[in-house]
């Protein structure tokens, strides 16, 4: 990777496409990696090499669109949904953009990380409101706020077990707790799987919050069917939570037993 001190000779670039991809996660979501990803690298490079934005100030242009894509969800015709669905998927890439930016150019903070997991949890809150509220004005179905309810639930549950596991396993628990070398004695159907996914940089488990997310705030408002997104996202958020934990329980335990 350049070094981001010394500048690049005749005025190029200072960073690649490559270098930015030098910085995304060895492991991730399936949503982030083939759909988020390819964005968001190009908008790192763009911000690396054409200005001199901090990571921290990217993370501060994430606040607004919180309130725009909530603002078109809580209005709530199709056309709304639609481009509120647009403008909070555009913010998760931007919101993946900080982070790379900071790793490439040795900029990371603790103050970044912790605004990063701030706006992120307070963006599901509002952008959720908004669009269930939208919904009961319209309609007055109360199904559709006990489904969020849950689905808000889970989705904070997840957050909160993945950082307790943070704490619990070391800052990069994702890459041993899914990569090959921290699970080399599962010889088995399941092992292979799940070694299969990590050569591809793949989250296990397929439905991980962000997952959540990209079914309720985008498929649901872009296909109109708000209720069985969400519906749908806390089943599944649900499912994978009870496997997460169990693969987490595992992990401690193997953790455990070294010497």
């Amino acid at each position: 990777m350049t070094d981001p001190k010394t500048p690049a000779p005749g005025g190029r670039p200072r960073y690649t496409l490559a270098d930015v991809r030098g910085s995304v996660h060895s492991i991730d979501s399936w949503w982030t990696r083939y759909f988020i990803d390819p964005v968001a690298v190009r908008l790192t490079w763009v911000f690396a090499n054409f200005t001199r934005v901090s990571p921290n100030t990217i993370t501060l242009m994430t606040l607004p669109l919180i309130f725009v894509s909530a603002f078109f969800f809580f209005k709530g015709t199709r056309t709304d949904l639609i481009i509120g669905a647009i403008v909070y998927e555009f913010n998760f890439a931007l919101d993946c953009v900080d982070g790379k930016l900071a790793r490439m150019t040795r900029q990371t903070s603790k103050l970044g990380a912790f605004s990063d997991l701030y706006l992120d949890s307070w963006n599901v809150v509002i952008n959720l409101s908004a669009l269930v509220w939208g919904r009961y004005m319209q309609t007055g179905a109360i199904d559709l706020v006990i489904v969020a309810w849950a689905y808000l639930a889970l989705h904070l549950l997840s957050l909160l077990m993945k950082y307790v596991g943070q704490d619990t396993l070391g800052r990069d628990f994702k890459k041993r707790f899914y990569a090959a070398g921290d699970n080399a004695a599962d010889t088995g159907l399941f092992g292979r799987i799940r070694h299969s996914f990590a050569r591809r940089g793949l989250n296990i488990v397929l439905f991980t919050t962000v997952e959540g997310e990209a079914v309720v705030f985008f498929f649901g408002p872009l296909t109109g069917y708000v209720f069985e997104a969400v519906a749908a996202a806390t089943l599944l958020v649900f499912v994978f939570f009870i496997l997460k934990s169990i693969l987490y329980l595992r992990s401690c335990g193997r953790a455990d037993r070294r010497p």
